[in-house]
């Protein structure tokens, strides 16, 4: 296992974290991750960010890029993009392949993925908040491939292709058809059942982190720096959890403890690569378990972890 200074202040985090008791709602169980201590950074969420009209997004140039796009902050609180995020309009909607914090009166190229794949055209200058993450099974598969494009050539690539084939496996299952294969419009779909688990599993106080299974089985965890940015977060991350569950018809409860699978985390083989915008983008990889965690000024601004 590889020793590293930075992930030293990764376990830090994780091992001051306290498990609450879980809830569950239709194949879905969270269990509430929260800390005793420690301030929160005064960040901004992308969502909280556009709607004060401090930052926005768009293509690279007038002919776009689909790997690429642009996100400016001219307010004066730094912003926290999340890996996954949707961002909908401009010539088509995509997802971040991985989370970035944007600094104060700072533009940064950020690395994207395709998920809508029959539209290249204008439909907006810039981009709005999908206000959905991409369905966690294919974020757990793109942080695998993230990993190795960084390992090869230090770029947080993921394969196209790949993501543009599980959600067209996606779309047939759940039976929607959309004119340019928008992962949106299978959301939209689905808008009320996605609330209910919203509102069923919503942020509890003091909540970092959640810890979630689908039936009896471990499906993912998302950590945020502290509750007010996890509570504006996880409404978001939840809904690419809860269409992963819809209409799986899983049943059973998680009988491992909560410490498990951080113990897991603890133990991980890590290895850091320079984040995009700021910080150190720490991957790991362990036994059964895979992910990534965001550190800037000694900060874990996003973790997310997966069954390998």
């Amino acid at each position: 296992m590889k020793h590293l200074k930075e992930y030293d202040l990764v376990r830090e985090w994780l091992g001051g974290l306290l498990a609450g008791s879980a809830i569950s709602f239709d194949g879905l169980t969270m269990i509430p991750l929260t800390v005793s201590t420690g301030a929160e950074p005064d960040w901004l969420l992308l969502d909280e960010a556009l709607a004060l009209g401090a930052a926005e997004v768009a293509e690279v140039s007038q002919a776009g890029a689909v790997p690429t796009l642009y996100v400016t902050n001219a307010g004066p609180k730094d912003v926290l993009l999340l890996d996954g995020e949707e961002l909908v309009g401009a010539k088509q909607n995509r997802i971040l392949n991985t989370t970035v914090l944007v600094r104060s009166s700072r533009t940064v190229s950020i690395p994207v993925s395709c998920v809508e794949q029959g539209r290249w055209a204008y439909r907006s200058r810039r981009f709005a908040s999908g206000g959905r993450s991409l369905y966690a099974s294919i974020r757990r598969k793109k942080a695998a491939q993230v990993h190795a494009s960084l390992q090869m050539r230090q770029a947080h690539r993921a394969d196209q292709a790949g993501i543009w084939s599980e959600l067209s496996e996606k779309a047939a299952n759940f039976r929607v058809r959309s004119p340019s294969s928008a992962m949106a419009d299978v959301f939209i779909a689905h808008e009320h059942d996605v609330l209910e688990y919203q509102r069923a599993l919503a942020a509890q106080p003091l909540q970092v982190g959640a810890l979630v299974y689908q039936g009896g089985d471990w499906i993912g965890l998302d950590l945020l720096p502290g509750a007010r940015l996890f509570a504006g977060a996880w409404p978001k991350l939840v809904s690419g959890y809860a269409m992963d569950a819809l209409g799986a018809k899983v049943v059973g409860q998680p009988t491992e403890s909560a410490t498990r699978r951080l113990d897991d985390l603890l133990n991980a083989s890590v290895e850091v690569f320079p984040a995009v915008g700021d910080g150190n983008d720490c991957r790991f990889r362990g036994t059964g378990v895979l992910g990534a965690a965001l550190l800037v000024d000694g900060i874990v601004g996003h973790l997310m972890a997966f069954p390998d």
